[in-house]
Parts: C-alpha cells; structure tokens; sequence
C-alpha cells in the first residue's frame, strides 16, 4: 500500500508527532512503579552477574597449546563469521515476514495513514529497534569474550571489548537486513535464498580455513587479542551499509504485515507475563507464518490397533511440519553437537548451550501432548487415564529428538575430526538424552504455574527462578553427562570410550525415567502429597 501523498517537510505534522509520542512516553513513565522496576534490576544484575562470573570460572584456566592456538586463528574467524551469517538470515527471514519492529494497532491506523512520510513517523521505531538489538548482542558478545579469554592469551579487557564490538555489529546488521527487507518488500523466497548463500559462504571459508566473506571478517574482527589483522575491519563497512539502508528503506513496510505483527506481539508480551509458554509457542509459529502442510511428507495407511492410536496421530502431526521446522530442528541439533564438542574440549559453560538448544527442541517436538492439554474435555471424555495418555504422548517426540541428535553427531564428528571417540561416546548417550529433553519440555507444558498466595513475599523471586530453571536443567543433564564420560577417561586412560558412555547413559536414563513416571502418575503424586499420604498414585 502506497504512502499518501502529501507534503513530505510539513513541519507542522511532524512536530505534531513528536508532541504525541513525547506526550504517550510521559503518561507512560507516570504510570512506572519505581520499586518493581529497582526490584526486577536488582534481581536481573545479581542473576547475571553471579551467572557469568560463575561461568566464567568454571573454565578451565589450562591455555590451548600451540597447534591449538593455530587452529583456532585458522577456523575461528570462520567459525564466528558462520554464526553472524545465521544472525543476518534470521533478521532477512524475519524482515520478509514484516519484522522486525512492532507497532501497536493505533500507531499504524493513526500514525502511518496521518500525513506525514513514513520515514520520519517510523524513525524513532527503528532506532529502538536498533539500539535493542545491537545492546543485547553487546551482551553476548561480552560474555562470549569474557569466557574466551580463560583460554586464550590475551588481556581479559580485550577480549571482552573485542566480543562487544562484534556482537554489537551482528545485531546490528541483523536489525538492519530485517529492515531491508520488510521496506524493500523483499519475498520470503528470496530472503531465504540470500540468507542461505551468506551462510553457504561462511561455510565455505570454515571448510576451506579462509576469510573472504564479511562476516568472517568479522570473525577475524573477535580474535584481535590474539591475532590482530587490519583487514577485518573491512567488515565493518558492509554492516554500516546495512543499517544505513535499513533506516532509509524502513518506511515502505506493508501496513497489513505491521497491523498483524503488532497485534501478535501485544499478545506475545501478555502471554509472558502471565508465563503461559504454550501461548508463547502457537504465537511465536503464528509471528513465523508457521503453518502445517496441507499434504504429509509420507502417507501412513490406516491401522487397527487401538494401542497405537497415539503414536500414529503424533506422527500423522510430524509428518506435516513444515520445511521451515524441521531444518530449525536440523540447526539445534547442529548446536548441540558443536556446544558438545566444545565443552569435549575444555569450554565447560558450553554444556548450558546444548541444553538449552535440547529444551527449545524439546518443545518443539512434543506438539500432540501440548494439544492434548489445550483441549482437555475432549481427553476427558475417553474413559483412559490421563497419565497414561500423555505418556504415550512422550514416544514419537523421543524418536524425533534423536533422529536430531544424529544431525548433531555428525557435525561434532566433522569439527572434532575424531569421529570414532564421537560416536563412540555420542551413541550410547544419543537416546536417554533425546528422552531427558522430551522429559524436561513435558515438565514445562503440564506443571501448573506457582500459587501466588502461597508465595512469600521474600521467597517469590527464588520461586519463580526455580520454576523457570528447572526444565531447562532437566534438558541439561544429558549434555552434562559427557564431563562423567571425560573424567573417567582422563583419570583411567586404559578404559573403553564405549563402557564409560554406557555407564553415563545409566544415569542418565534413570532420571529420564523418573521424570516420565511423573508425567505418568502426576495427579496421583500431587493428591497423594496434598492429602497426607492417602491418596492413590496410579491414578
């Protein structure tokens, strides 16, 4: 939909404009509760603080060794230069899809439909936007160089300028592409095939040891503590382009994809607040256009047998994902593999990677247990327990969690470049981690969010943390479970890589068990805690 044409300069409208927003932020900082906000500061600085400092010492201070230290400045900057080419990708995806800013529902009916250029209504927006993405990719990027430099030579505040200054760019060339794309009109098609020719060319560098696209340049840009190269600030430039163009292409977004954006992202936000994490998915698949095909990759012919009813419909629902979930999939597992090598080799923190990248997944995939709860009267009217049925909810997703986890065998196996001691140790561990992740993701989808009265006012922070923390460590503890497989071969170096794996499998299997007993008989428990003892728990 076309701008209307009026006078572009009306200095009139455009400090009208101004007049109005500064007037919304003044109500809206009236309205501000100094106290909560002071609180969630204070709770948010102690958590992250302690966080990295925490992780920050649990790697371990051993410096790489000198053909180590080669490697890295071979392949880092590719490495690096991979991860900022999937940033820019999900910005261009997420930039076709109408991304990335989100309006409310007034501003675009009464803003971007007044008479004034949507380039200076949409100004402050961008800039925001900007500002937020390039502030949480300082971040990371900070908290990235702090844990490298335990590792490497290299003076800790270069290390941790060095990932701010990287990460900043990234978010910032993420922000802008996304602008490009959503103001240039950009189809999801094309913005996809962009996306993957920039990340098919870090890849390339990464398998050829060289650094010729800019975000490897970039790649390069984060190792200057150890490796100083002048020419990596060549990539500075094609990020300066991006968001340059970004900001003079956002005003020709399409009105619809706003309105629906902004209107999905309102709901979003309220969905967080109130902690409702399955809203949050169907919302997020809703923001990606995520939807199901309307032809399954493979037919399954009918059945008879009543017990595998449910097996049969979560497959049914899995062989309509869509290509864009499934190579989402593909792309956690890959995630897992490589943040498990990585802590193989000495980045412990790594092992919180891989579990996270485990539990996203784990929601994922356990989409028939997540209905199965959205429509309880008709589970309900089966006369089958409820436990029971939501068990036999946990078996397709375990199966598709290591089919995903050989995705991140195989990339742990070409990285590495040991891919006997890979398998050797991955196989064993590939299924009790597949099942611990669908565990940990049935957790979050059936536990019930705290009882506020029930809360002390000291013990709400710490109860809410936990309540939050503990699925994702649930997923965790199949990652973690290589540091028993490590250190039984470090301290024993005559044992079987195989034997030490089955032994952490074990574990790892025995907890992956209780936490499905739970799923099972979990009203049972509850009654049975509630009640004193008097309950029964194999309802």
């Amino acid at each position: 939909m076309a701008a209307p044409a009026y006078d572009l300069h009306d200095d009139v409208v455009v400090a009208a404009l101004h007049e109005l927003r500064a007037t919304r932020k003044h109500r809206r900082l009236g309205d501000w509760n100094v106290i909560d906000a002071l609180y969630r500061a204070y709770i948010a600085a102690i958590v992250g603080g302690l966080g990295v400092t925490l992780l920050s010492g649990v790697v371990g201070d051993e410096r790489l060794a000198s053909h180590q230290l080669h490697d890295v400045r071979t392949i880092g900057p590719a490495a690096v230069g991979a991860a900022v080419a999937l940033a820019v990708a999900i910005g261009l995806r997420s930039g076709a899809r109408g991304g990335p800013i989100a309006l409310e529902a007034a501003e675009v009916r009464y803003v971007l439909l007044a008479p004034v250029d949507r380039d200076v209504a949409l100004r402050a927006p961008a800039r925001r936007q900007l500002r937020f993405t390039a502030f949480v990719g300082m971040v990371v990027g900070a908290t990235a160089g702090l844990l490298a430099y335990r590792r490497f030579p290299g003076h800790p505040v270069s290390w941790v300028v060095s990932g701010a200054v990287v990460g900043t760019l990234a978010g910032a060339a993420m922000s802008g592409a996304a602008m490009v794309a959503s103001g240039r009109r950009i189809g999801r098609v094309l913005a996809t095939a962009i996306g993957v020719a920039l990340l098919a060319w870090s890849v390339a560098d990464l398998a050829l040891r060289t650094a010729t696209s800019p975000a490897s340049l970039l790649g390069q840009l984060s190792l200057w503590p150890t490796d100083l190269r002048l020419v990596s600030l060549l990539g500075i430039v094609p990020v300066v382009l991006v968001v340059l163009g970004g900001l003079r292409a956002v005003g020709g977004l399409s009105l619809e994809s706003a309105e629906r954006r902004g209107r999905l992202v309102s709901h979003l936000r309220f969905a967080a607040t109130f902690q409702d994490l399955r809203t949050v998915m169907l919302l997020r698949r809703q923001l990606a256009a995520e939807v199901p095909r309307s032809r399954p990759w493979i037919r399954l012919r009918p059945s008879g047998r009543a017990r595998a009813i449910t097996w049969r419909r979560d497959w049914r629902g899995i062989l309509r994902w869509p290509t864009s979930r499934l190579t989402r999939l593909a792309l956690l597992g890959m995630v897992v593999g490589l943040a498990c090598a990585a802590a193989w080799s000495g980045t412990t923190p790594m092992l919180l990677i891989a579990g996270g990248a485990l539990y996203i997944s784990g929601l994922d995939v356990i989409e028939g247990l997540a209905q199965e709860v959205d429509h309880p009267d008709r589970r309900d009217s089966f006369p089958h327990a409820d436990g029971a049925l939501h068990l036999r909810h946990l078996a397709a997703p375990t199966v598709v969690m290591a089919l995903a986890g050989l995705v991140g065998l195989a990339s742990a196996a070409v990285v590495t470049r040991q891919p006997g001691l890979v398998f050797q140790v991955g196989l064993p561990l590939l299924l009790p981690s597949a099942a611990m992740a669908v565990g940990a993701a049935a957790v979050s989808t059936l536990r019930q969010p705290p009882d506020p009265t029930r809360l002390m006012m000291d013990s709400t922070g710490s109860m809410l943390m936990f309540h939050h923390a503990f699925p994702p460590a649930l997923a965790t503890l199949g990652p973690a479970a290589l540091l028993l497989v490590k250190s039984t071969l470090d301290h024993r170096p005559g044992d079987d890589a195989v034997g030490a794996s089955m032994s952490a499998a074990v574990n790892v299997a025995m907890v992956a068990f209780l936490v499905f007993g739970w799923v099972r008989h979990r009203k049972g428990l509850a009654g049975y805690l509630a009640g004193g003892g008097t309950a029964d728990v194999g309802k």
